[in-house]
């Protein structure tokens, strides 16, 4: 039983994941507005008939008020869903666009509902089964105007067909049981029609999510690759002067020689494990071409201290190849508020460990502080 009420829940109550919950958000809330505002149009167009349709022995406000305001109603719908609310860059924004539209899509399924149930209890026994089709057709067209969300959606259909479905299963007549379940049938086809679209969406998102990744990782690593590590920089950049280390593995292409391009992999993938780890949530680290690695973070992040306890950490680490690894590093400071400074900073770090490999490798090299004009003029840049 645990596990059925889990699968329900699951199907019934499915959850956003975290990672593309504001993605989700802003989607639904773009494709209700532009199917809402055609939804609105069509119920406006058909308010006239609600005068015709409704039974001659029904109040004034059931035969004309009803209708009217439900005409007024989707008035303010065509005229507020018309305007640019730029909802595809606000999360804010498309979040309670989506709990405005459960709201006001829920305010108009009363009103229908109302006037069918009112209608029917009005009309002569001949002309009552009008009036549920009249609601199923209408909230059969919202609920698929509203299947990005789906609470909103479910709530539509409960509010309209609740009602109907009641008098028709207590009527007695063997046309309205048919009709109650025919009606029935259709709306948990409906219902299973807005969890299939919920999941579709999710489904999409996610593969989405995982190829914007997927092109700025190192599939072999893991890591960031050199696309995604300019971003950040450039990010970080804007904060203020930045630290680039650039680490290259010493030797890299005798690991390779001497014991093949798979045990190479798997040394690439231990120093990029210890990389990570070291860094942790102080620096975006990146694999940026062959055994060459990044690490770009504040100067406070990534101390000189830092720096020698990954040239140890590597040194000390067990190789796939039973073989020690050591590698090089060279270290810069500098502005990174475009795509001009980070590559003078690269340069000067790459300078540096190309300095610290001509010195024996295994060993730590700092490029020379940049001139303060020069620093001052590359910031104002």
């Amino acid at each position: 039983m645990t596990r059925l009420a889990g699968k329900l829940r699951g199907y019934f109550a499915p959850q956003v994941p975290d990672a593309i919950r504001d993605e989700f958000v802003v989607r639904g809330a773009v494709q209700m507005q532009r199917n809402s505002r055609l939804l609105f149009l069509a119920l406006f167009l058909t308010t006239p008939t609600g005068a015709l349709a409704a039974a001659e022995g029904a109040t004034w406000w059931v035969r004309f008020g009803t209708p009217a305001a439900l005409a007024m109603f989707c008035l303010a719908g065509v005229w507020s869903l018309g305007r640019d609310m730029r909802l595809a860059t606000s999360v804010r924004r498309s979040r309670r666009f989506v709990r405005d539209a459960a709201v006001g899509s829920s305010l108009i399924a009363v009103i229908c509902s109302a006037w069918c149930v009112h209608s029917w209890l009005s009309a002569p026994p001949d002309e009552r089964i009008y009036y549920p089709i009249i609601v199923a057709l209408g909230a059969f067209s919202t609920a698929y105007c509203l299947s990005s969300a789906r609470t909103a959606a479910v709530l539509n259909l409960l509010i309209n067909l609740v009602p109907m479905l009641a008098l028709l299963y207590t009527s007695g007549s063997r046309m309205d049981l048919a009709v109650a379940v025919s009606l029935s049938i259709a709306a948990l086809f409906q219902l299973h029609m807005v969890q299939s679209h919920f999941h579709t969406v999710i489904d999409l998102l996610t593969l989405q999510r995982h190829s914007r990744e997927l092109a700025r990782t190192d599939p072999l690593t893991g890591l960031l690759n050199r696309r995604a590590l300019l971003d950040h920089a450039l990010e970080l950049g804007s904060e203020g002067p930045v630290r680039l280390l650039l680490v290259d593995i010493d030797h890299f292409k005798t690991i390779n020689d001497d014991h093949g391009h798979d045990k190479g992999d798997e040394v690439l993938k231990v120093v990029a494990e210890r990389l990570a780890r070291i860094a942790e949530i102080r620096a975006s680290v990146a694999r940026i071409g062959g055994e060459e690695f990044a690490l770009v973070g504040h100067a406070d992040d990534l101390s000189e201290a830092l720096a020698l306890a990954i040239l140890a950490e590597i040194r000390t680490a067990p190789m796939p190849h039973n073989r020690q690894v050591t590698v090089s590093i060279g270290l810069a400071d500098g502005p990174a508020a475009d795509e001009a400074s980070w590559r003078q900073l690269f340069n000067r770090a790459d300078a540096a460990l190309y300095a610290a490999k001509g010195k024996g490798r295994n060993r730590l090299e700092q490029a020379s502080p940049l001139p303060a004009p020069t620093a001052a003029r590359t910031a104002a840049a």
